[in-house]
């Protein structure tokens, strides 16, 4: 079960007919969840092109070296997933809830598979992909009142709790085509076109205000028993009714979605001995939904009114356009000798802005070359390592060894082959 439906829950439990029939689901993807823990990166379209924003690339490969020869047809595999949870640790959070709370405003998972193939001497290449996005935001209030709940934890003063939650979730599956641009002797660019077909989607907000009071120990064994007012505001569509609105006689059929996206790449050398990757994924995407269920509901408690709560809404179905969570990730590397190299990078999207500082070293001592990476993540105090060869990787990232306390982490795992 998702925050957001959960909080929903919660926030909506004094007896409501609507509401507190069945417990809410969230459609998380049982492999998303699997995921969390250790999410990844992936690798550039073009192995002798660049490298990814966190992948250790082979220092002593040109970067542009024969950029617009392609000997050889190439196929290239990646899978990504990326977690952040800094309110609670990341299997807390889409679990129980029952670790400590900590400040934050936000959480996220998202995840990416890809599968790419450029025939020899081609400028153009060709694939599939998945991807995969679930982003929240909300105020701390709410993650407090929520959290209050979960632990059977009442409050101890009379309080206001501002109530504030936006949800985007969006599982999709295509195909792509790709195409290499030559912009100088040292710079390139990438284009893909992503063509999309939807397979879940929710999206929506909570909004409103809850206010406690305080009662004796012995009337009182959650933060539910001490709710004086609450007025809260629910918008959201979906592909599949997430609050029991089927108690209702609602439950629609799945809504069919198309939509599509373009990732971009520019790659060159600022001298003989630093790189710039900039890439972006799912720039102005946009997904069609045809039919989509949509919820809007507004609720009012007053522990002292007659009647004690009122609730009203709407439940319809409309055409909607989605827009899909973009990321940009930039890498800056700088090569000290043969074997050393420096490195800095970036990660943004919707809701959230990180870097990392980086330091490869390559193993020359065998038929295989291979680089390790050293990273960290200020921000979140997370670390990594990862390897590069020539056919693929490895690259993992975490603040911390226990998956069951980590609030960061990442994994990635890629590979290419020619021939």
């Amino acid at each position: 079960m998702s925050f957001f439906s959960r909080a929903i829950y919660t926030f909506s439990q004094q007896d409501l007919p609507f509401f507190a029939k069945h417990k809410l689901s969230f459609i998380v993807p049982t492999t998303i969840a699997i995921m969390a823990s250790t999410s990844t990166l992936a690798q550039s379209e073009n192995s002798n092109l660049s490298s990814n924003l966190y992948s250790a690339s082979n220092p002593t490969t040109d970067l542009l070296n024969n950029q617009n020869v392609n000997e050889k047809s190439q196929v290239d595999w990646t899978v990504m997933a990326t977690a952040h949870s800094p309110a609670q640790p990341i299997a807390a959070f889409i679990g129980d809830w029952d670790a400590p709370l900590y400040s934050g405003e936000h959480a996220y998972l998202q995840g990416r598979t890809d599968l790419k193939v450029r025939p020899a001497g081609s400028v153009m290449s060709y694939g599939l992909g998945w991807r995969y996005d679930y982003l929240m935001t909300f105020s701390e209030e709410t993650a407090e009142v929520y959290w209050q709940y979960e632990n059977k934890q009442p409050s101890s003063t009379s309080q206001s709790y501002p109530l504030f939650l936006d949800a985007k979730h969006n599982e999709r599956f295509g195909a792509n085509i790709g195409f290499t641009q030559p912009l100088s002797p040292n710079w390139q660019l990438i284009t893909r076109a992503n063509i999309w077909q939807g397979l879940h989607a929710l999206e929506g907000k909570v909004s409103g205000n809850l206010t406690t009071r305080v009662l004796p120990d012995s009337e009182i064994s959650n933060i539910r028993d001490s709710v004086d007012k609450a007025d809260a505001y629910v918008d959201y569509y979906y592909d599949k009714p997430a609050l029991g609105e089927e108690n209702l006689n609602w439950n629609p059929a799945k809504p069919s979605g198309y939509g599509y996206s373009l990732d971009l790449q520019l790659a060159g050398k600022l001298s003989d001995k630093t790189q710039v990757v900039i890439s972006g994924y799912d720039i102005l995407g946009r997904m069609h939904w045809k039919d989509m269920p949509r919820t809007r509901y507004g609720l009012n408690y007053d522990v002292n009114g007659r009647p004690l709560y009122t609730i009203e809404g709407q439940l319809d179905t409309k055409d909607v356009t989605q827009t899909l969570p973009w990321q940009v990730e930039g890498s800056l590397r700088h090569q000290l000798n043969r074997q050393w190299q420096l490195g800095v990078h970036g990660q943004i999207n919707d809701i959230q802005d990180l870097y990392q500082l980086s330091a490869d070293y390559q193993l020359t001592g065998n038929n295989y070359p291979m680089t390790i990476t050293g990273l960290i993540e200020p921000q979140t105090k997370a670390l990594g390592i990862a390897l590069d060869s020539k056919y693929g990787g490895i690259k993992v990232l975490t603040d911390d060894i226990d998956a069951e306390k980590a609030k960061r982490s990442e994994i990635s795992l890629y590979g290419r082959y020619a021939w």
